[in-house]
């Protein structure tokens, strides 16, 4: 994996800890135009949505982590909540 993909991804990281979410999108979706198959990054871009109440968007990055990640527990603990509400 390419080292700007890498930064891109942390930075995208430290954006969600931040509660920076819009910013972690932006960050995030230029990361994935380097790499679309790492489910780090979809998780990350589902919890942004999912924090920015964008449900859709939320359930539709989980559901890529999982088709990547099939075993991913969190990911599907997440998807589970979105489609109960």
């Amino acid at each position: 994996m390419n080292d700007d993909y890498s930064d891109l991804v942390e930075l995208g990281g430290f954006y969600i800890l931040s509660q920076r979410y819009d910013e972690a999108i932006k960050v995030l979706r230029r990361a994935e135009k380097i790499q679309k198959t790492d489910p780090k990054l979809y998780y990350n871009l589902g919890i942004a949505f999912e924090a920015l109440n964008e449900t859709g968007d939320a359930r539709d990055a989980f559901r890529l982590v999982l088709k990547l990640d099939p075993d991913n527990r969190s990911a599907q603990e997440h998807l589970d909540k979105l489609i109960e509400e």
